[in-house]
This record gives structure tokens, sequence and C-alpha cells, in this order.
């Protein structure tokens, strides 16, 4: 089957969004955390996309084994998210910018609901609210994921998409350790002000 790409700006998402999760200006790391529902440590143990009822936008659903809750928040044990983007009967809409979860990643992630009612939660303030869990000898630490949806497409001058892996970030100089992001979490949560985290 002929296989077609869609390109989905991530402008159209904008009305169905929160302000503050509708905005591609990186914002500060306390408002991310606060404005998060839920904030998780969890393995992606599925994933798979699937048309909106309209037959209009793709969407990429990821099943989550929550290993921890952060901050006074607690939740169930599988949780599941759903994001803009993915490819479905030959069609792939990518959502520019947008997050990407990647079956058997260990992540932490700050969520948030849709305003649709659906029980299906988002990545608070797109890849703002996304770490990839990473080890450092014995020791578990997170960093930013870099990798956004259509990344590939913009890097490469013929248009072709790359097969991008969450496991290349190999810089893990500025990574946090899971008790540092814990105590911020803990610290925003309590009205302390903390600075942006830059990303690659």
């Amino acid at each position: 089957m002929h296989r077609r790409t869609l390109s989905l700006l991530a402008l159209l998402f904008l009305v169905s969004l929160p302000l503050s999760a509708s905005q591609f200006v990186e914002m500060p790391f306390d408002q991310v955390a606060r404005e998060s529902q839920y904030v998780v440590r969890a393995e992606v143990t599925s994933t798979w996309s699937a048309w909106d009822d309209a037959h209009e936008v793709i969407y990429t659903y990821a099943t989550l084994r929550v290993d921890r809750y952060f901050g006074e928040s607690a939740g169930p044990d599988t949780l599941v998210v759903r994001e803009a983007g993915g490819t479905v009967d030959g069609y792939t809409m990518e959502a520019i910018g947008f997050p990407e979860l990647r079956q058997g990643e260990d992540v932490v992630l700050f969520l948030a609901p849709w305003t649709d009612g659906s029980a299906e939660m988002r990545i608070q303030s797109f890849n703002q609210g996304k770490y990839l869990v990473k080890h450092r000898g014995v020791l578990q630490v997170v960093v930013p994921d870099s990798v956004r949806q259509g990344d590939g497409r913009l890097n490469r001058p013929d248009g072709k998409r790359l097969d991008i892996r969450g496991d290349a970030v190999e810089d893990l100089s500025g990574a946090l350790t899971l008790d540092e992001l814990s105590q911020m979490i803990d610290d925003a949560r309590a009205g302390k002000s903390l600075p942006v985290l830059t990303r690659e």
C-alpha cells in the first residue's frame, strides 16, 4: 500500500489545549510541575494509534505501568496517555514539536487531563513534561527527552524521516537524580520558584 504522510502543525491543537500547554515557549519548571495532575515514573508497556471519531486526527495512545508517583499525589498502577500524531492505515500524521512515546521507554512524565473529558492523560507542556530515565553507573538519573515528532523530517534536507530512538541521549552531564527531581517537584508545588531547565 502506498504510504501517505500528513504533517500536522501544532497550531491546530491550540484550541483544544489549556493555554500553558499550548505554548512552545519554554516554561519554568515550577509552573510545569504545579500545572500537572500527576508526575510519574513509569514504563511504556504498549503503544497504538487510532483515528479520532471524526476520522480527522490520528492519536497515539501509550499504556504506562506506573512505578512511582512524585509529590503528594497518588493514582492507579496503570495510566493511558494520548498524544497527537501516529500512523494508521498507511497514513502518518506528525504533530510537529509534540512528544513521542515509544514502547519500552523508562520515563518520568508530567501529566494533565485532556480538556475533552476523556479518561486519557496528556504530557504537560509538550516535551518539557517528558524525561528519560538513564543509568549513570549504579545511579538512576533523568534527562530531558530531546526527541520530538517531526525532528527527523526537519533535520533531513531530503525530507525523509529518520529512525530516531530515545536512547540516543548519551550526555548525562546535566542529569538529575530521581531524588533531586523529587525535591524540585516538592519545592515547586510548595510555591518555591525554580529555574528553567534547559533542553538541547
